[in-house]
Formats: C-alpha cells, sequence, structure tokens
C-alpha cells in the first residue's frame, strides 16, 4: 500500500521526495492517502524516485492499468 511508504519516510525523506518530483510534501501526503490523485507526470516521476516501489499503475490505475503481477502457470 503506497499510505505505507510515505508513513514510513522521515519528514526530511518526504521533503526530498517532494522536491524531487517538483511537488511539495503537503500535496504528496494528500496523494499518498488518497484524498488528491497524482498527475501524469507525477506519477511517472514518482515511480522512477522511489525504484519502483511505488507504480505509476498504483497512482492512477485509469491512466496506466492496474497492473498485478502475473501468476505463474504450474
Amino acid at each position: 500500500m503506497i499510505k505505507n511508504y510515505w508513513d514510513a519516510l522521515t519528514k526530511p525523506e518526504q521533503n526530498a521526495l517532494a522536491k524531487k518530483v517538483g511537488s511539495s510534501s503537503g500535496y504528496l501526503r494528500l496523494v499518498f492517502n488518497g484524498y488528491k490523485k497524482a498527475g501524469f507526470a507525477l506519477a511517472q516521476r514518482l515511480e522512477e524516485e522511489t525504484a519502483g516501489v511505488v507504480t505509476k499503475s498504483q497512482l492512477r490505475p485509469d491512466i496506466y492499468g492496474d497492473v498485478k503481477p502475473e501468476i505463474a502457470a504450474p
């Protein structure tokens, strides 16, 4: 869950992430808690800056599709 990712960050880490993606920590808090939607570009930048821990599909399944890991057939 993306909220857990955000909550696990320290305040300085939250601020650093916000600066790297060109947003504010207040806005990112709203995004990670589900009150606001990340825009197309912000979702991409968050996926890049979190090294895929938070994916653009998690943030915006309406744009990128709700990607679920495939289960290998036996």
